[in-house]
Parts: C-alpha cells; sequence; structure tokens
C-alpha cells in the first residue's frame, strides 16, 4: 500500500466501448493509455455487454462484443469503471451480470449494477496515498426494466420525467412551428432522495467523492434541462467532481461551490461503429463526434487542487489519440466557449488543457451578497490549489451568490 501523500491524481475517462481486442495498441494511442497509467486511481465509463449470444433488449440499438475483451482494460491503464449506463444492459440482467463477472476478474472494480438497488448503488472505495477515494455510479438512460429495484437487478437509476410545455400565443400565430414546444425535464423525485442519500453515506465513509453519471444528449452541445440541477443536488449532498458521460461530444465543464462538474468527456474509445447495425442506428453515429479528453485532477483530502485536460481524438481504429494542431485548437475553443457560462475558465498549457473556477461574469461583488459575513464557497477551489484569489467577483453559477443574482442565475 501506498505510504501517506498530500495530493495524489486522478485520471477521468470518457465512454469506452470497445469491440476488438486492445492489447496491441499503435505507439500513438499507448501514449493516452499512459495518462491513465500513470495516476493512481482512473475511472471509465465502460459502455458495452461482453456476452456470446444473449437475447437482445427491445431498445433503439443492441451492441455486444467478446468477453475475452474484458481481460484488456487493466492493460489500458483502468481501475474502475461504472457500467451505469445504457449499453451495459443490452443483453439483460444476465448480460449486465455476467459483464460485471467479468471485469472485476480481470482486476478493474466496477460500479453502478448490481442484484437489487443497494447493491448497485454501493460506492466503490479504494485508498491510495493514504486517501480514501470513493465512486458511485448512477444513470439517466434507464431502458426498460433495467433499473434496479429492492427486488430487482439491474442498474442504479435516477429517471427522469419528461413533460412539453406549448406557448399557446406563439401556437396562435404560428400553428404547427416545432419551436412552440418546451421540453422541460427532471429528476424524478423519489430517485434525486434516493441517490442523494446514498451520496451523504458514501462521503461520510471517505475523504473525496466521485459521482459519476450517465446523462444527456448523445451528441450535439446542448445540456438537458435536467442536467446541471442534478449535478447541484449531488454536490450538496457531499459530491466532490461530477463525472459525466454519454454524449459522444465534448461538453462544458462547470463549477459549482468550487467542486467540479464535467458534463461529458467525449468518446474515448468508439468501436461500435464496427458493428452491424440498422440505418437508424448508422445515423446517429455519423454524428457522434471522435473528439474527447483525458482529465487529470490533483486531489487531496479537502478537495479538487487542480484540473487538467489532455484532448484526443480517434484513429481510423476508433482508439484514441492525442489531439494535435487544428484539432487541439478546436477542443480548446470549444471547451472554453461551452464552459464559460457555467463558471469555468480554460487555458492552454503546453500540451494540456487547465481548468480554474471563472470570476469575470458575475454582476454582483461579494460585499453585495446577502452572505457577505460567511466564507464564499468559491474560495474552496482557491484554498485547496493554494493559489492566490485574486478575483473580485463570483460565478453565479459557481458559488451561493446565485441566490441574489437575477441575470445569471439558471
Amino acid at each position: 500500500m501506498d505510504g501517506d501523500k498530500e495530493m495524489i491524481h486522478l485520471a477521468l475517462t470518457a465512454d469506452i466501448i470497445p469491440t476488438r481486442r486492445l492489447h496491441t495498441p499503435g505507439v500513438d494511442t499507448a501514449a493516452v493509455y499512459g495518462l491513465l497509467s500513470k495516476a493512481d486511481v482512473t475511472i471509465g465509463n465502460f459502455e458495452i455487454a461482453l456476452v456470446e449470444g444473449g437475447t437482445p433488449l427491445e431498445k433503439l440499438m443492441n451492441i455486444k462484443a467478446d468477453p475475452a475483451i474484458a481481460r484488456d482494460l487493466p492493460g489500458i491503464g483502468l481501475d474502475i469503471v461504472t457500467v451505469a449506463n445504457n449499453h451495459s444492459v443490452d443483453y439483460g440482467v444476465e448480460g449486465l451480470l455476467a459483464t460485471r463477472k467479468l471485469v472485476e476478474i480481470s482486476g478493474v472494480s466496477v460500479v453502478g449494477a448490481g442484484r437489487n438497488l443497494a447493491e448497485a448503488a454501493q460506492p466503490f472505495i479504494v485508498e491510495n496515498g493514504g486517501m480514501h477515494i470513493a465512486v458511485i455510479a448512477f444513470s439517466c438512460l434507464t431502458p426498460t426494466g433495467m433499473a434496479a429495484a429492492a427486488d430487482r437487478a439491474g442498474i442504479a437509476a435516477i429517471r427522469i420525467e419528461t413533460a412539453y410545455e406549448i406557448d399557446p400565443w406563439y401556437q396562435m400565430e404560428e400553428p404547427g412551428d416545432p419551436s412552440v414546444v418546451k421540453i422541460r425535464t427532471r429528476a424524478r423525485e423519489a430517485d434525486l432522495v434516493f441517490a442523494t442519500e446514498a451520496v451523504r453515506q458514501a462521503k461520510s465513509v471517505c475523504d473525496l467523492l466521485v459521482a459519476s453519471i450517465h446523462w444527456g444528449f448523445g451528441s450535439g452541445e446542448t445540456l438537458a434541462e435536467y442536467q446541471w440541477p442534478l449535478a447541484k443536488a449531488l454536490i450538496e449532498a457531499g459530491a466532490d467532481v461530477v463525472h459525466g458521460h454519454h454524449p459522444h461530444a465534448i461538453h462544458a465543464v462547470g463549477f459549482y461551490r468550487g467542486r467540479p462538474v464535467l458534463f461529458g468527456l467525449g468518446t474515448f474509445i468508439g468501436q461500435q461503429v464496427f458493428l452491424p447495425a440498422s440505418d437508424a442506428a448508422k445515423a446517429l453515429w455519423q454524428e457522434m463526434s471522435p473528439d474527447g479528453y483525458v482529465a487529470r485532477l490533483t486531489v487531496g483530502r479537502h478537495g479538487v487542487a487542480a484540473i487538467e485536460a489532455f484532448p484526443t481524438t480517434l484513429n481510423s481504429e476508433r482508439l484514441p489519440t492525442l489531439a494535435k494542431g487544428d484539432i487541439f485548437k478546436g477542443i480548446a475553443e470549444r471547451l472554453a466557449r461551452l464552459s464559460k457560462p457555467f463558471g469555468a475558465a480554460v487555458s492552454v498549457e503546453g500540451d494540456r488543457l487547465v481548468f480554474q473556477p471563472d470570476c469575470t461574469e458575475c454582476p454582483i461583488d461579494k460585499k453585495d451578497s446577502p452572505k457577505n459575513n460567511q466564507r464564499n464557497e468559491h474560495d474552496h477551489f482557491q484554498e485547496i490549489s493554494s493559489k492566490p484569489n485574486t478575483a473580485s467577483r463570483c460565478s453565479c453559477r459557481n458559488c451561493d451568490n446565485a441566490g441574489a443574482c437575477t441575470t445569471l442565475n439558471a
């Protein structure tokens, strides 16, 4: 066991969907795997059933791969994976539990699924450098019958309720225009209560908690309405990091109360495109970006001190390589643009990107906040990183000033 350390490195990856063996990577891909291997703890989203045969669920698409792939996962640097997602269940509960067993036998720990809800929502705790790091996982994408319950195996789910709000005035003057409909989404109350209590309990037995969550839309850059409120609820319950996945495109990074929210890291391995599929599935795959990033977080007992991102893009084998040139620049610009409204500033430092809370957007000075006599939660990140906090303003999405802001509050 490692001796005590003040800080350790966590690596977080995007979606991992292999359909071919991974034990002979090329030089460029091996360099990316090296980022995972060098980290003290690496966490990813493993999103494919490893089964031979099996009965597919009735759903938009079903993907599976050779069970032997499980043996290759430790070699790419993975320590912990979540299977709380919408494809690990493609071949039913039997396929889900068989996949979990194969991955665990390989030496990689699994969270997010179990023989009942209590087991599926059980965090995995690893000790490294004298610190206890916990990972708990949920999915907001829940194929019918695959959400675990007290008497049913499945994935740990936070189900999402959807409503369609029609603007009657717009409808009267533009009948039939799709713009009259606004899609409203929110986490189901009972699931949210269960999830936040599970987070509280997990935080009580660890130094740092990563909440890994499968959510959002599969492509594009728009967030679903429920995502930001859910992220805030998980952080308020005790999560130190929200690790988001599912979008096959890079999404924003944000900060709330000094804790980072990584909405979507894109694609890490995306070999599902080599499988037979319907025209509808192939059309969806065409919309998916090949880009992603590996996040490296420097963490201590009091939280996250630094966040770096190493941009990647998929090669012809749909394996990750380090992004360079215009691709690197495009990823940096995309992250900066998408992240600014969520209180994150992005800077380029050599071959990586660095994220910091951005305090330039808020129109409210700290002295004007109704909580001006209290420690501002934005300072949490600055104190841990031991960097001077020279900002005089605080992002509305990032701290408790949000309650007083009428311009940017969301």
